[in-house]
C-alpha cells in the first residue's frame, strides 16, 4: 500500500486524502478498482474500511518521513523522493541484459565505521549480490552510479575493491546468482 501511495504522489506531486476516493474524478478510478470499489454507489462499510487502511498507511509514511502533509495535502518528502529514486535505479540496473561477467566487491571497513559497512552490505543485497565470504560479495550486475558516488562521498573508496570476473568455477554460487 505504501509503495502505491508513493508512486501516486510521485505522479501527481501533491494530492489531498479526499482525492483518492471520490468517483467524480477520473484519476481516482485506478484506486477504486485497486480496492475493489465499483464506480457507482460504494457500500459504506467497505468504503470506511478501505479509508481506514489507507489512512494508516499514509500515517506510517508520514512518521517514517517519506511523505509530508501541509494544508491537508500530501506530497513526497525529500526522503521519499530519494527512496523512489533508489528503487527505480536498482530496478533499471536489474532489468538490463546481463553481460556475462560477474562483479566481486571486497571491502574492509573499520569497526568505527560499522554503519557504512552495514550500508554497503544492504546495497549489495538490494542488487542481488550473494555473500562469498565475510565482506566479499558477488553479483551479476554493476553497482549503481549512486552507490559508487556514495562510496567516494563517505570516503571509504580506499576500503572497497570492485573486481570484474569472467569465470566462476563454483556451480553453487553461479546457481544462486540466477535467482
Amino acid at each position: 500500500m505504501g509503495g502505491y501511495i508513493c508512486v501516486l504522489l510521485l505522479e501527481f506531486g501533491e494530492i489531498s486524502m479526499e482525492a483518492f476516493f471520490p468517483s467524480r474524478y477520473s484519476f481516482t478510478k485506478p484506486t477504486r478498482i485497486l480496492f475493489g470499489m465499483d464506480e457507482g454507489a460504494i457500500k459504506e462499510r467497505v468504503n470506511e474500511t478501505t479509508k481506514s487502511v489507507f489512512n494508516q498507511a499514509v500515517k506510517r509514511l508520514v512518521i517514517q518521513g517519506i511523505v509530508e502533509e501541509k494544508d491537508g495535502k500530501f506530497r513526497l518528502a525529500k526522503k521519499g523522493k530519494s527512496l523512489l529514486q533508489k528503487i527505480f535505479s536498482i530496478k533499471k540496473t536489474l532489468n538490463k541484459k546481463w553481460d556475462g561477467k560477474y562483479r566481486v566487491v571486497i571491502f574492509d571497513i573499520p569497526e568505527k565505521k560499522k554503519k557504512l559497512r552495514n550500508w554497503i552490505r544492504d546495497e549489495l543485497y538490494d542488487l542481488n549480490y550473494k555473500l562469498l565470504q565475510k565482506s566479499v560479495f558477488i553479483g551479476r550486475y554493476p553497482l549503481t552510479k549512486e552507490i559508487i558516488e556514495k562510496i567516494s562521498e563517505y570516503k571509504i573508496d580506499k576500503n572497497v575493491n570492485y573486481l570484474l570476473v569472467e569465470k566462476v568455477f563454483d556451480e553453487q554460487i553461479i546457481n544462486s546468482l540466477k535467482r
